[in-house]
């Protein structure tokens, strides 16, 4: 059976649909041959597992189910009718359901939690609350340079082409996939219950790794840090701009004001605490990057750098094509020479009438 080979529009396309389709054989081979009799056992499906196997990714062939291990009881789901609202979020009503639970730092990736976030999603549709809207949720890091390069240039302010990067830029991109999988990235961002947070979150960690292809494992986990900080940042902010507004509506409520001052305080300095954090992780962080990038500088002045540059392939290729095209043209004058007369006549030491 004669092998089929995918065309340069259906390799790219091919990778958006790995993405979109998570990975899933036999719909990316569907849509992408636009016929639903196609799958990824036939002639063309296998050229694109093939193609997709070449690119390191992982696809599958079935979908994959998620195994509720948890399902509310009666009483928990007559609790959450009776007290679930606009105003309450899931996790506090799963405070409220399981309080010993709910004091675990992973109860918001819990089987239970997620049970609860399924049911108020199914039984509360129209219910919308902001503070709210990424519970139960996933964080979805990308696997392809395509989509990893549209986060970037969304959260960067860059124009970056998938098609058109050069090899350092690429390195920078390729790593910072590697980077979006990092364990406790995942176990942050999933943290986070609201969209907003979330975003803020992976936008100033992007912003803060994508450039920097030579990060070592203790310094993601402090630029980790540091993005935590600009989150708890925006949340403390949001506290200070409540308390304010029932500060103004408590006048002439002396004891209450006198607690709304104190919790102003509080606040500022735990917002003042939040920057210093920030400021004394970022020297940290730059200052020793800066030492190991001065050290790399030396070493790449020296020939080890054009060594290391033949060793990449593509820069390889693009030496010896350089290298033949300067041949082709020492060739093409030497044949021009060749045919000059008058230069052949001066070598053997007589004029051309000499000659003829």
């Amino acid at each position: 059976m004669k092998e089929y080979v995918l065309t340069k529009e259906e390799k790219e396309r091919s990778l958006s649909l790995f993405e979109e389709l998570d990975g899933d054989l036999n719909e990316a081979t569907k849509k992408l041959f636009k016929d639903e009799k196609e799958k990824g056992s036939t002639v063309r499906g296998r050229a694109l597992r093939k193609f997709w196997v070449e690119k390191g990714l992982s696809y599958r062939t079935k979908v994959k189910k998620r195994v509720v291990k948890h399902f509310l009881t009666d009483d928990e789901k007559s609790f959450v009718k009776q007290h679930y609202c606009a105003e309450m979020t899931k996790k506090e009503i799963g405070q409220l359901l399981w309080p010993k639970d709910a004091t675990h730092k992973g109860f918001s990736e819990s089987d239970k939690f997620i049970a609860l976030c399924e049911y108020i999603t199914a039984e509360f549709p129209s219910v919308v609350n902001l503070r709210d809207d990424a519970a139960g949720e996933k964080y979805t890091p990308p696997h392809i340079l395509s989509t990893a390069i549209k986060r970037l240039n969304k959260v960067a302010a860059k124009e970056f082409d998938a098609l058109k990067l050069n090899i350092q830029d690429r390195k920078c991109v390729e790593k910072l996939i590697t980077y979006l999988h990092a364990p406790r990235f995942l176990q942050v961002i999933n943290s986070y219950i609201t969209k907003q947070s979330r975003e803020l979150f992976e936008s100033e960690y992007i912003r803060s790794t994508w450039d920097k292809p030579d990060l070592t494992s203790d310094e993601l986990n402090l630029y980790v840090n540091v993005c935590m900080d600009y989150v708890n940042l925006k949340e403390i902010e949001q506290h200070k701009q409540k308390l304010n507004l029932m500060f103004e509506d408590a006048e002439g409520q002396n004891e209450l004001t006198m607690r709304l001052t104190e919790m102003l305080k509080t606040k500022a300095e735990e917002y003042n605490q939040c920057i210093n954090r920030i400021d004394k992780m970022l020297a940290k962080l730059n200052g020793e990057r800066a030492k190991r990038v001065a050290n790399q500088q030396q070493r790449n002045a020296s020939i080890i750098s054009l060594v290391q540059l033949f060793q990449d392939e593509e820069e390889r290729k693009l030496m010896i094509k350089m290298a033949q095209m300067q041949k082709q043209v020492v060739r093409k004058e030497a044949d021009e020479i060749e045919k000059m007369s008058d230069w052949k006549a001066r070598v053997l030491g007589i004029s051309k009438e000499d000659a003829i």
